[in-house]
């Protein structure tokens, strides 16, 4: 899902390295959030864990694969420009 919103809106990518690997970083840490936040709302039955795995566990997912693909975007961009 998020190569499908890479491919469309290639200016929405990061300007340089810097700021997407800050994005990978931010994307890492959440990830190192989401089972404990997972897990606290689980503890409220079955409907609030499924609740969470999508309000939750999906965009944290969405956003990691998002910020790997701007770095590989810019990775094959940088190969692009000095190719020539």
């Amino acid at each position: 899902m998020a190569f499908l919103f890479v491919a469309p809106f290639p200016d929405r990518t990061p300007a340089n390295f810097t700021r997407a690997l800050l994005h990978v970083c931010a994307a890492m840490l959440l990830g190192a959030i989401v089972p404990t936040v997972i897990g606290v709302l689980s503890n409220f039955g079955y409907a609030s864990a499924l609740a969470a795995m999508f309000a939750v566990l999906m965009p944290v997912l969405v956003y990691t694969f998002l910020s790997g693909a701007w770095v590989l975007k810019l990775t094959a961009d940088t190969f692009q420009r000095h190719r020539h």
